[in-house]
C-alpha cells in the first residue's frame, strides 16, 4: 500500500462516521486496513505448498486498483460488475473493487460444464452487466467457448490490465447496491435479490449476534463464494470481524471432505459453517484409519444451514468424531435465505441444538402439539430469531397472523432483508413487500412453513413450488421446465416436482393416452429422471406417471402441487406406473464392482480393463444404465455423475485399491478410459 493510500485509510478510520461510515463491510475494512495494515485476513489453500496470504493491506491496496479500473473502464456509480473466478484471492479482491467503485458486484459461478455454462449465461443476460471480471485463464475459456448467450459483456481479466489509478471512495452509503445475489439453486430463471450495502451490514450484526465472539475467530469455509452462505458466512464474516479466514476450493471438499476437518485440525479454526449433507458426507467419507490423525477441540461454532437441519445428522457427526476432539455443544443450526440477504435465527453459541418431538399427525394438519421425548417427530430447533425486525408466522393464502399453536408461512421483517429481486417489479412486490391481514409490514414471504415454540424457530417445510437439494434452493417450475422434453408421451405443461420430504422430490407427469410403449412406461420415466440428473443434479425418489387430468389446479390456472400429490396418497387409479430409480440395487451393484476389483488386485491380474470394468459398472449403477452404455471416453459430468457420486466412487476405489487415490485424477483425466489407464500404470 502506497503512504497516501495508507494515509487515506487512516483518515476514513478516524472519520469513519463521515462519508465512509463504520456501518458499511468496506468502510469497516478501510478501518482495519489503517489500524493494522499487515494483520493476515485471508489464507487460501493451494495444494502444491503453503497457502496464499492477503493481509488488509494487500486487499485495499488491490481492490482500490481494480476500483480504478473499473473507473476508467466507465463504470458509472450502481453499475453491475460480474465476478467470475476460480479459487484464489481474485474474487475478494474484485469484489471490494467493485465496492470502491460504487458498482454492485454479481457473483457468478465459474461455468466448468454445460449445467453451470447454462446458468451463467442466464445470469449475463438477466443481469445486463457493464463488464465482466475475471481472471486470465477464464477470459481465454470464455472468448472461444462462450457460455451460450448472444452478447457477452466486455470482459476485464485484471492480471493482463493496465495500472490504472487507484480510487478509494469518497462516499458509501447503506442505501447503496452492493451486491445482486443470484439464488443459489434457480435453472432456468434466475433470480438476482438485490442487497444493499446496509443489509449486508446489518447481516454481519445479525451472525454476530448469533456467535457471540470473544477474542480472535479462526474461519474455513470451503462453500463457493457465488453461494450466499458462502459468501456472507464465509467470506465476509471474519473479514468485517478484522479476523482471518482459510479459504478451500469447493471443488476440494467434494473430491475429498477429511481436507475440511484436517485443516480445521491443523489450522485450529474456531468456526465453519456448511450445509446438512456436508456432515452426513464426512461421516460417510472419511476413513477411519484417518480419524487418528485429527484433532477438533479447536473448533467451537459447527453452523448448519441452507437445508433441513436432520438430528440423525448431528447424532451420527458427533458419535463418529467426538473421540478426536469435537464437542457436540458447538452444533448452531440455523435457518436463512438470500432473500434475507442469509442469516434470519440462529442457536446460541455453545448450547448445542435443541432438539424436541412433536405428534407428526397434528404437524400434518398445521397444529403444534408437543410430545414427550422419543414419541413422535423429532424437530431441530433453527434458534432465536436474529433479524431486527422479527418475524411472524402467518396464514399464507389470507394473511392472517396464525396463533402460537398453528404451523404458517415464515415472514420475515429487518434490516438484512433485501431490496427486491432486479428487474422483477412484480415478484419483488409479491415476496419483499407482503402486509398481513390486519395492516403490519412489509414482510419478506419467504415459502418456507414454521412455527415459534419457546421462543425459537423450527421449520418444519416448503410452501408449494420450493424445493431443497443439497444445500440448494430449487423452484419447482424450473425443475418442470427441464423435463418437458424428455419424452413425447408427456402431456405439455402437466408435470408437478414436489418435496415430500427432506432429501425425497418427487415427480408427477401425465401421460397422454396409448403414448407409454411396450414396456408400459419404464423408458419414458427413465429419460425423464436422466433429464432432470443432467440438467440440475436433482436425483428424484420417484417418476409418477398420471392419467390425463390427474394435477390440480387453482381457479386461477396455477398449479396446485401439494394437494395433487396429497391427491395421490388417498385416490386410487390415477398412476399408470409409479416408478424409482433403484438405489439399493444400485448400491448393490456398486458393492460388487468393488468386489471384483479387490479380488483382481489380490491376484495380481489387474491391468486397465479390470479398472475400466469397475470404472462402468459403478458409473452404469449411478446413472440407472447398463454398463455397455457408459462411453469410456466420456467426461463424469457429461455421464451424470456429480460431485458427491464422484467422491462415493473415490472412497470405493480406495478400499479395493488398498491405498489412496489422488482425487486430482478425476479431475486432471475426466474420463473412464484416461483414469483406468492412469491407474494401472501406478499400480504397476
Amino acid at each position: 500500500m502506497t503512504q497516501s493510500l495508507f494515509e487515506h485509510c487512516v483518515a476514513r478510520a478516524e472519520g469513519a462516521a463521515a462519508a465512509l461510515p463504520s456501518q458499511t463491510v468496506p468502510g469497516r475494512v478501510l478501518a482495519h486496513a489503517a489500524a493494522r495494515p499487515d494483520a493476515a485476513c485471508y489464507f487460501f489453500h493451494n495444494p502444491a505448498g503453503p497457502p496464499d496470504v492477503l493481509s488488509f493491506e494487500d486487499l485495499v491496496a488491490r481492490a482500490s486498483h481494480v476500483a480504478g479500473v473499473l473507473t476508467a473502464a466507465g463504470c458509472s456509480h450502481g453499475a453491475r460488475v460480474a465476478l467470475i473466478f476460480e479459487h484464489g484471492p481474485g474474487f475478494v479482491i474484485a469484489l471490494f473493487g467493485a465496492f470502491f467503485a460504487g458498482c454492485a458486484a454479481v457473483p457468478v459461478a465459474v461455468p466448468t460444464n454445460e449445467t453451470k455454462r447454462t446458468r451463467a449465461g442466464a445470469i449475463l443476460a438477466e443481469a445486463d452487466c457493464a463488464v465482466l471480471l475475471t481472471s486470465p485463464a477464464i477470459a481465454k475459456t470464455l472468448a472461444e467457448d462462450g457460455i451460450g448467450i448472444a452478447a457477452l459483456p466486455p470482459i476485464i481479466a485484471l492480471d493482463t490490465v493496465d495500472r490504472a489509478a487507484s480510487v478509494i471512495p469518497d462516499r458509501i452509503v447503506p442505501e447503496d447496491v452492493a451486491i445482486i445475489q443470484y439464488t443459489s439453486g434457480s435453472t432456468g430463471h434466475p433470480r438476482g435479490v438485490v442487497v444493499t450495502q446496509g443489509a449486508l451490514y446489518a447481516q454481519m450484526c445479525a451472525i454476530d449476534l448469533c456467535l457471540r465472539s470473544e477474542g480472535e475467530e479462526r474461519v474455513v469455509t470451503w462453500l463457493p463464494p457465488e453461494h450466499d452462505m458462502g459468501l456472507m458466512g464465509g467470506l465476509l464474516f471474519n473479514l468485517w470481524r478484522g479476523d482471518p479466514t482459510y479459504v478451500l476450493a469447493p471443488e476440494s471438499f467434494i473430491r475429498r471432505p477429511y481436507l475440511w476437518l484436517d485443516t480445521i485440525s491443523k489450522w485450529r479454526g474456531t468456526v465453519s459453517v456448511a450445509p446438512n449433507f456436508a456432515f452426513d458426507l464426512c461421516v460417510r467419507g472419511i476413513p477411519s484409519d484417518r480419524l487418528k490423525t485429527l484433532d477438533l477441540s479447536s473448533w467451537r461454532v459447527a453452523l448448519n444451514g441452507a437445508e433441513p437441519v436432520q438430528p440423525e445428522t448431528l447424532a451420527r457427526f458427533a458419535d463418529v468424531f467426538k473421540p478426536v476432539g469435537f464437542d457436540p455443544q458447538c452444533f448452531l443450526p440455523c435457518y436463512g435465505l438470500a432473500e434475507a440477504t442469509l442469516l434470519v435465527s440462529g442457536a446460541a453459541r455453545g448450547g448445542g441444538a435443541t432438539t424436541h418431538w412433536f405428534d407428526p399427525e397434528a404437524l400434518e394438519a398445521g397444529r403444534v402439539v408437543p410430545l414427550v421425548a422419543g414419541t413422535g417427530r423429532c424437530l431441530v430447533s433453527s434458534g432465536p430469531v436474529r433479524t431486527t425486525g422479527g418475524v411472524r408466522i402467518v396464514e399464507p393464502e389470507t394473511g392472517v397472523p396464525c396463533r402460537s399453536d398453528r404451523i404458517g408461512e415464515i415472514w420475515i421483517a429487518g434490516e438484512s432483508v433485501g431490496s427486491g429481486y432486479h428487474d422483477r417489479p412484480e415478484e419483488s412486490v409479491s415476496t419483499f413487500r407482503q402486509f398481513t391481514a390486519t395492516g403490519d409490514g412489509p414482510y419478506l414471504r419467504s415459502g418456507d412453513l414454521g412455527f415459534l415454540w419457546n421462543d425459537e424457530l423450527y421449520v418444519t417445510g416448503r410452501i408449494k413450488d420450493i424445493v431443497l437439494w443439497r444445500g440448494r434452493t430449487l423452484h419447482a417450475a424450473d425443475l418442470e421446465l427441464l423435463i418437458t422434453g424428455a419424452d413425447p408421451a408427456i402431456r405439455p405443461g402437466r408435470i408437478a416436482a414436489y418435496q415430500r420430504d427432506a432429501g425425497n422430490v418427487d415427480l408427477v407427469v401425465e401421460i397422454a393416452q396409448g403414448r407409454l410403449g411396450a414396456d408400459g412406461g419404464t423408458g419414458v420415466a427413465e429419460r425423464i429422471w436422466r433429464d432432470l440428473m443432467a440438467g440440475s443434479g436433482v436425483d428424484v425418489a420417484r417418476v409418477r406417471l398420471a392419467r390425463p387430468g390427474t394435477l390440480m389446479w387453482t381457479s386461477s390456472g396455477k398449479l396446485r402441487r401439494r394437494d395433487t400429490h396429497a391427491r395421490l396418497e388417498t385416490e386410487s387409479g390415477l398412476l399408470v406406473l409409479d416408478w424409482e430409480p433403484g438405489p439399493l440395487r444400485a448400491r448393490r451393484a456398486q458393492i460388487e464392482a468393488t468386489r471384483t476389483l479387490a479380488g483382481a488386485i489380490a491376484q495380481k491380474s489387474v491391468g486397465p480393463g479390470a479398472y475400466l470394468r469397475f470404472l462402468t459398472d459403478w458409473v452404469a449403477a449411478a446413472v440407472n444404465c447398463a454398463p455397455q452404455d457408459v462411453d469410456p471416453h466420456l467426461p463424469w459430468a457429461d455421464q451424470g455423475m456429480d460431485s458427491l457420486m464422484i467422491t462415493e466412487m473415490v472412497v470405493d476405489l480406495e478400499q479395493a485399491v488398498g491405498r489412496d487415490i489422488q482425487p486430482e485424477l478425476l479431475f486432471e483425466i475426466p474420463t473412464p478410459s484416461g483414469l483406468a489407464l492412469a491407474l494401472a500404470q501406478g499400480s504397476s
